[in-house]
């Protein structure tokens, strides 16, 4: 089996259920750059020795991984199944998560510019 397709030499290339877009679109761009960070986590996680840190960071990895293939379908799309959609409970889980570790922290007094 080929890696490659041909389908986008023409600066195209297509979501999950057929769509085209240019290469260049916003939501391209958008889930681009949601599996850099997701790749960002993982390198962090590898030097991490916390577990319970680490064990937030792969759900928000898992949230990361729904939040690509949301981005990579649209709603008209032609596929026959549920597609996974980000839900406002993912931000207040990962506001609760961050609220939890910033309560461990001592009082923020001022903002230094290093």
């Amino acid at each position: 089996m080929k890696i490659y397709t041909k389908t986008g030499d023409k600066g195209t290339t297509s979501l999950f259920g057929g769509k085209r877009v240019e290469k260049d679109d916003l939501r391209i761009e958008t889930y681009g750059t949601v599996d850099e960070l997701n790749a960002l986590i993982g390198s962090a996680i590898s030097e991490i020795k916390d577990s319970e840190l680490i064990e937030v960071l792969q759900n928000i990895q898992l949230d990361l991984f729904t939040l690509g293939s949301d981005l990579a379908t649209p709603e008209d799309n032609n596929i026959t199944f549920t597609v996974p959609r980000i839900e406002e409970s993912f931000a207040k889980k990962l506001e609760e998560s961050i609220d939890e570790f910033t309560d461990r922290l001592p009082p923020l007094k001022n903002f230094k510019y290093i």
